[in-house]
């Protein structure tokens, strides 16, 4: 599978919705026994264009696979500081692949930055994982989200 990152546009995020909201959904189904569920706007574009592209401190990318729009990140570079992850996914389909752990070493190897946080939903059990595999360490929890960083 070949894997491409191009800076995200208006004109992908209709491409973007199925998959993201495959992703979310499937999360839901398995860690949470409800069929859909998700952020706000995850399932209609407005996610993405509030936090991708309509904020302008965010560098938002699309994720091809063979071509095809199946998944996206967002991303607050910091080069001296601390970076926030926004947003990670990938469509189901191509999940268990090694492609996130590419993407997640493309963003590293493209945005470098002295430590990196995130916030991940404390029922999403395969997001940490996912995350610990990528050198992240579980910092704390807020409420309903767990609380990642990593230090370089």
């Amino acid at each position: 599978m070949k894997l491409e990152f191009h800076p995200m546009t208006e004109a992908d995020i209709p491409a973007l919705i199925p998959p993201m909201t495959r992703a979310f959904d499937d999360d839901s189904r398995r860690f949470r026994g409800e069929l859909r569920g998700g952020p706000y706007g995850y399932d209609d574009g407005s996610f993405l264009r509030r936090y991708g592209l309509c904020d302008r401190a965010s560098s938002p990318f699309t994720i091809r696979v063979d071509g095809s729009p199946l998944g996206a990140f967002i991303v607050y570079w910091q080069r001296h500081g601390e970076s926030v992850l926004g947003n990670l996914f990938l469509d189901p389909s191509v999940q268990d692949r090694g492609l996130g752990l590419e993407t997640w070493l493309y963003i590293e190897s493209h945005f470098p930055s002295r430590a990196w946080r995130l916030e991940t939903p404390a029922w999403a059990v395969r997001n940490h994982c996912f995350y610990e595999k990528c050198g992240f360490r579980r910092t704390g929890q807020d409420g309903q989200r767990v609380i990642y960083r990593k230090t370089q």
